[in-house]
């Protein structure tokens, strides 16, 4: 799993997913997980929550590359 994460440590949640019935942080318990054991279909849903974040991020930063600059 390579999913958003903000601090690393599991505080935030934002890595949070289930294995095997239970609450995983994959960046403390992972990144590698048994893919036959993830929910896939809530790890699906919740990167879904940030995608309209990341878009708009995402193009924010490719107009800053493509902006001139005055002379």
């Amino acid at each position: 799993m390579s999913p958003i994460m903000v601090d690393g440590t599991g505080m935030c949640g934002c890595c949070r997913l289930n294995v095997g019935g239970e609450m995983k942080f994959a960046c403390v318990d992972g990144p590698d997980f048994d893919g036959h054991k993830v929910d896939w279909d809530l790890s699906v849903k919740r990167a879904a929550m940030y995608r309209d974040w990341e878009l708009k991020k995402h193009e924010e930063t490719c107009n800053l590359l493509n902006m001139k600059v005055e002379a």
